[in-house]
């Protein structure tokens, strides 16, 4: 709860700095490309977030992975006064967040959909274009096969779920009897 709020803070602070300068996409694409150094240099990341290294080196190393990745001077910034608060651990939160800010901004919704079976192409455009006329957003589905369903599909968008999978309408039925 508390990691939520702070990473909300920061994401809101570097948002408005980019809705200003009419360039929040562009940061939420050089945070991206940071946090891929990160992951793939996992002893970057722990050499900043552990004390054991004294905090100039820290500074020192995070400026070159700023220069580096060529990163926008706010974006910089935030990254410096993450490190000098101790909170490099909440940056992952912090892109989070940030995403679904961008989202917002240009009329997005992320969601999940869980299936399965694989699922076409087709089949998951038609039903982001239904969820679309319903939500009055853009919707951009991250499909999961989760082979518990037996079939049919769920839908989680934003804490709403819909599920029409045979696993539910089973379990329906499974009540309905036991009521009579």
């Amino acid at each position: 709860m508390i990691s939520q709020s702070i990473a909300k803070r920061y994401a809101k602070g570097l948002f408005a700095v980019g809705e200003k300068d009419g360039r929040y996409r562009e940061y939420l694409t050089a945070m991206e490309s940071i946090l891929e150094v990160f992951n793939k240099e996992k002893q970057l990341g722990r050499a900043l977030m552990l004390p054991i290294l004294e905090m100039k080196k820290r500074k020192e190393l995070l400026g070159d992975i700023m220069k580096a990745c060529d990163a926008p001077l706010p974006l910089a910034n935030m990254f410096s006064m993450l490190l000098e608060k101790n909170r490099m651990g909440y940056i992952n939160l912090i892109k989070d967040v940030y995403s679904e800010l961008v989202d917002e901004k240009e009329g997005r919704i992320r969601g999940t959909l869980y299936t399965a079976y694989p699922l076409v192409d087709t089949m998951k455009n038609r039903i982001e274009t239904e969820l679309k006329k319903k939500l009055q957003k853009d919707v951009i589905l991250q499909i999961i096969e989760d082979k518990t369903l037996i079939g049919g599909v769920k839908v989680n968008v934003k804490g709403t779920i819909i599920d029409g999978s045979v696993k539910q309408q089973l379990e329906t039925l499974k009540e309905n009897i036991l009521k009579e």
